[in-house]
């Protein structure tokens, strides 16, 4: 496996990516209608703008198996005032979830972070009902902040929590 940082022509798989994990992920939390008509195209768009135009403090990466994209990450260094860096989307291929490509990808996008901004921490939005990441991220140190919501694009609001590394170097520790 190979990690390197993402290129424009990466967006539609990073875009498939996404949309599965949603697909996978969101079906108790949004709209059937939504994950099916909505979401490949919302996310094919979302990517390649992201790809083709991105923002100062935005780190994409992909994980590579055999030329092939198997994850994602994205990271937005200073985001968030209280914590920091902003993890915005962390997503592997089913196939390969559960063989530490989630955490090379986190840490990766960590380091990255924590080179632009080493004295902040990171946070991210997890689904209140999505058991498996709170475990995944609680078991690379982040902790449970505080509860939240996210609005999401198909106009429901979702119960999350903010989980969160106060220092981003407890993260970047870990690889």
């Amino acid at each position: 496996m190979k990690i390197r940082e993402a290129l424009a022509t990466d967006a539609q798989s990073i875009a498939d990516i996404h949309t599965t994990s949603w697909r996978n992920n969101y079906q108790n939390t949004l709209t059937a209608q939504y994950l099916s008509n909505v979401v490949p195209i919302e996310r094919n768009e979302v990517w390649k703008n992201r790809l083709e135009a991105p923002q100062a403090n935005q780190y994409v990466a992909v994980a590579e198996r055999a030329d092939e994209v198997i994850g994602c990450v994205c990271a937005y260094v200073g985001e968030n005032s209280r914590w920091g860096s902003y993890l915005d989307n962390l997503h592997i291929r089913k196939a390969y979830q559960s063989m530490g490509i989630g955490k090379a990808l986190l840490i990766d996008a960590a380091k990255w972070c924590h080179q632009r901004e080493p004295n902040k921490g990171m946070c991210l939005l997890v689904n209140q009902d999505n058991v498996k990441a709170q475990a995944f991220y609680n078991s690379l140190g982040a902790r449970n902040a505080e509860n939240g919501v996210w609005n999401a694009p198909d106009g429901s609001a979702v119960p999350t929590y903010w989980f969160a590394w106060d220092k981003i170097g407890t993260l970047t520790e870990n690889g």
